[in-house]
């Protein structure tokens, strides 16, 4: 009896202490994202733009706002949310463009240390 208690008071603590550890190693999270970055700014503002028009809708469905103070508002948060979603497209088109300058560059400069390694190019005309 004195056997089995001793091993129940030495295991419980040693649950106790294993247990965050296990917990962090089972769950494997992803690390957060950097909530500095651009994307992460222009993807608040576009909630905040959607949560302005939502608000204004209800706030004129209850009648809180006029008519023209509601269109007012729909029209700052539509311009909002159609600039954020211009600087998405941009970023999307800046990040495929630099993509495409990087690979041209990877394949010159491969085209190059091939013709440093005693190859020879061949004449096109």
């Amino acid at each position: 009896m004195l056997v089995v208690s001793a091993i129940i008071i030495s295991v419980i603590p040693a649950i106790l202490i294993a247990y965050p550890v296990l917990k962090k190693i089972a769950s494997r999270m992803p690390l957060p994202e950097d909530e500095s970055s651009l994307r992460a700014d222009l993807e608040r503002r576009w909630e905040s733009a959607l949560e302005g028009i939502r608000h204004a809708e209800l706030e004129m469905s209850i009648g809180n706002v006029s008519e023209s103070d509601y269109l007012w508002l729909k029209q700052v948060h539509m311009a909002e949310a159609a600039n954020v979603l211009k600087t998405l497209e941009i970023s999307a088109e800046k990040e495929r463009l630099l993509i495409e300058e990087i690979s041209s560059a990877a394949n010159t400069r491969s085209l190059d240390s091939s013709f440093e390694n005693g190859h020879e190019k061949e004449d096109w005309n």
